[in-house]
């Protein structure tokens, strides 16, 4: 069963969500069967608000999230961005850190 995180602009964090469908929120899904993270953008989101998104989203796939179950999930799987945060240019997808 995949898990629903939300991402709160305020706070720049995702917290677990039970809704696994939103028209104006970032929503990260969790699939462990297939160790995939997918990220929705839904349209109209700005660029500082999407690059914070995958920025906490990479970090979930280096140290997992810890969910309210006591488990951390997420850790060692691909991120896939769809929606507006995939029409940024590669070069803006990765953190220069990242690159060297």
């Amino acid at each position: 069963m995949p898990i629903y995180l939300e991402f709160n602009e305020s706070t720049s964090q995702f917290f677990e969500t039970t809704r696994n469908a939103s028209d104006d929120t970032i929503l990260l899904v969790v699939d462990e069967g297939q160790k995939k993270l997918v990220m929705t953008v839904p349209s109209g989101k700005t660029m500082i608000i999407r690059r914070a998104a995958e920025r906490q989203a990479r970090g979930i796939t280096k140290t997992g999230f810890l969910c309210n179950d006591g488990g951390r999930y997420g850790r060692d799987h691909e991120l896939e961005v769809l929606g507006e945060g995939g029409q940024l240019p590669d070069r803006l997808r990765e953190s220069p850190r990242e690159v060297y």
